[in-house]
């Protein structure tokens, strides 16, 4: 697989959600698409679920590996998620969309962007190491998925300032997450982390208010 396919379906793995969401509002028109909106997400998991089964290579399926050695940086992140998720300034209402947003947000976006995007890159670009933090390596596949991710938030809001500010909070997560989810051939960690994350953003949007 060369360069220009693996960017070309990074970028579709990345935009996936918007291209369900337009294909569903098309097919069901505007009165229908409203009452089954909350819903695309899981129609949206259950297609990349068996888009899975095509790339065996994945981190999607595999139990942690040599996760001692990245342990440091995985409790040092969950630390940090505690002080830091104050200012992400999402501020999810309802329910489901709260349901959505600390719990299938977090699984779909990891199996897309460390589960299968940095596996898939890692085919077709240098797996050499420019940066480390605790030892543990950063890869151009890892900043490649990670500037994929922040960009990928576009898809759910309109840009502007706060828009900009989730992109920043997705780079520099995307980064850890998918250092954790390369090092360990596993997207456990970064799961619970990213869950983590949004949880409390959830609280303390809660608590303001």
């Amino acid at each position: 697989m060369n360069s220009l396919t693996t960017i070309m379906i990074a970028v579709l793995l990345t935009f996936s959600y918007k291209i369900i969401d337009v294909t569903i509002r098309l097919i069901t028109g505007k009165t229908m698409y409203q009452k089954i909106e909350n819903e695309v997400i899981y129609i949206w998991g259950i297609l990349l679920t068996g888009c899975i089964y095509f790339y065996k290579d994945n981190y999607v399926f595999h139990l942690p590996d040599q996760y001692g050695s990245v342990s440091l940086l995985i409790f040092s992140t969950a630390i940090v998620n505690l002080f830091i998720a104050r200012y992400s300034g999402y501020k999810p209402i309802g329910k489901k969309r709260i349901l959505n947003f600390v719990i299938f947000y977090p699984i779909i976006e990891e199996i897309i962007f460390r589960g299968m995007i940095i596996p898939i890159l890692h085919k077709s670009f240098p797996c050499n190491s420019y940066f480390e933090i605790f030892n543990v390596p950063i890869t151009i596949p890892i900043l490649i998925s990670a500037f994929l991710f922040a960009i990928s938030h576009l898809q759910y809001y309109r840009f502007n300032r706060t828009s900009m500010n989730f992109m920043i909070f997705a780079f520099f997560g995307g980064i850890i997450f998918g250092m954790v989810s390369y090092y360990t051939s596993s997207i456990i960690f970064s799961i619970l982390l990213h869950i983590e994350f949004n949880l409390l953003s959830v609280y303390y949007s809660k608590r303001r208010n």
